[in-house]
């Protein structure tokens, strides 16, 4: 059974309510954690592309992604390192990490809510930084749960299970646009509620506290904004993973920030049929995410290693990336995407696990995640305008493979750089 790690001095809850987390909040947190991404990747994968074109036309359908994708992104770069700050110096009673899973999946439903029912673009804008903002938060503090409720010899288990959240909630989301495509609000404000749902199951399980304010560090703008910069020297572990994971996603988040437009464009089945299409290319790629992961969090525990299972999901993604290049069959695009699911799940099991090592301050765990997110934002910040101008008004996308190829075969190299762990 897992252990829960005792809450510090002063938290709130009985010892009766701190038992029964023990066996619950190990489903709570990845039932949270799957709710929050289904929530998040709703927009990105499916239905803001369709939004968009429902509202600026075929014309100006990609720039105009690209445009609110990357102004999205942005602000997940500023809420991730922000509100886990924020989440780590609350003092309220109810606790550091439920006020967050309370707060983050309402402000991200208003956003969802924003975008299903705006007919403008920047509607659509609005309502994306609101999510993007929202479901970070959510996310931050749930990280922070793992790593200070779960037992360092579960860890890898649970992180295990929470690796493939990503693609499985694109899955269902994917699955939820395609059941509800009939009504913009419903395929979005759908899986925000699941997202509040799971937020909900854990604040009534998990042990939480206030913030200790007699220990609490001085905090403003500047110190908000030196938060960002971690010197690569003092802790060059910490960089390297940081640098290893934002090349591997530089790499992945080609392929799911132009899924739709690929299939629709490169491929052929544009129309009634893309949303049926995506969805299958999305299904295996949530198979193989949620197959590596499961045993890569496995032979994470058993083996005590987390560098060779790094190494292969970064394989798997180079090998993705560049089977699409082949030729535009679906078939093809099939392949690659299990790829890619399989590097995906894989190399989410088990970096968690990783940086938790090598944090340079893991007494603020949820800001110290909050920057290390800034991994997985920046590329979704980048891949939409350099994307657009490498594919080009012809719709070239194998140029733009070959790049995240190159991405996640640096990822690979910069692991070595992550001294301390095998």
């Amino acid at each position: 059974m897992t252990r829960v790690i005792p809450p510090a001095s002063g938290a709130v809850g009985s010892p009766a309510v701190t038992a029964r987390a023990g066996a619950l909040l190990p489903i709570a947190l990845v039932a949270a954690y799957y709710g929050a991404y289904i929530a998040v990747m709703s927009p990105p994968t499916v239905s803001m592309a369709l939004r968009v074109r429902d509202v600026v036309g075929e014309g100006q359908r990609v720039s105009t992604l690209s445009t609110v994708l990357s102004v999205g992104a942005f602000a997940a770069a500023i809420a991730s390192p922000l509100l886990g700050a924020l989440s780590d110096r609350t003092t309220l009673r109810f606790g550091k990490r439920r006020t967050w899973l309370v707060i983050g999946p309402l402000v991200g439903l208003t956003g969802l809510a924003c975008i299903g029912l705006g007919g403008a673009v920047w509607l659509l804008v609005v309502g994306w930084v609101l999510a993007q903002a929202g479901w970070s938060g959510t996310l931050m503090a749930a990280q922070a749960v793992l790593t200070e409720r779960i037992e360092p010899g579960m860890r890898g288990r649970v992180s295990g299970l929470m690796g493939p959240a990503m693609p499985i909630g694109m899955v269902a989301a994917t699955l939820l646009v395609s059941l509800l495509d009939f009504s913009p609000a419903l395929m979005l404000l759908v899986p925000g509620l699941i997202g509040l749902a799971g937020a909900a199951l854990l604040v009534a399980v998990v042990p939480d506290s206030p913030a200790d304010k007699t220990a609490l560090p001085p905090f403003g703008p500047r110190e908000f904004f030196s938060s960002f910069y971690v010197n690569p020297r003092r802790y060059p572990a910490y960089a390297w993973a940081f640098a290893s994971r934002f090349l591997m996603f530089s790499g992945v988040f080609i392929i799911l920030t132009y899924q739709t437009y690929i299939v629709s464009d490169r491929i052929g089945y544009g129309g009634d049929s893309t949303a049926a299409k995506v969805f299958q290319s999305t299904l295996l790629l949530g198979a193989g995410s949620l197959a590596a992961s499961l045993l890569f969090g496995i032979l994470d525990d058993r083996t005590g290693r987390l560098k060779p299972w790094l190494r292969l999901a970064a394989l798997a993604s180079a090998a993705g990336l560049l089977v699409m290049c082949v030729n535009s069959s679906f078939g093809i695009f099939l392949a690659g995407m299990v790829l890619i699911g399989v590097a995906q799940g894989g190399y989410l099991s088990v970096d968690l696990p990783m940086v938790s090592r090598v944090l340079p301050d893991p007494e603020h765990a949820a800001q110290e995640l909050g920057v290390y997110n800034l991994a997985l934002v920046i590329p979704q910040m980048l891949i939409p305008l350099y994307g657009s101008l490498i594919v080009g008004a012809d719709d070239n996308y194998p140029p733009l493979f070959v790049v995240g190829a190159v991405c996640s075969a640096l990822a690979l190299a910069a692991l070595a750089g992550v001294r301390g762990v095998r």
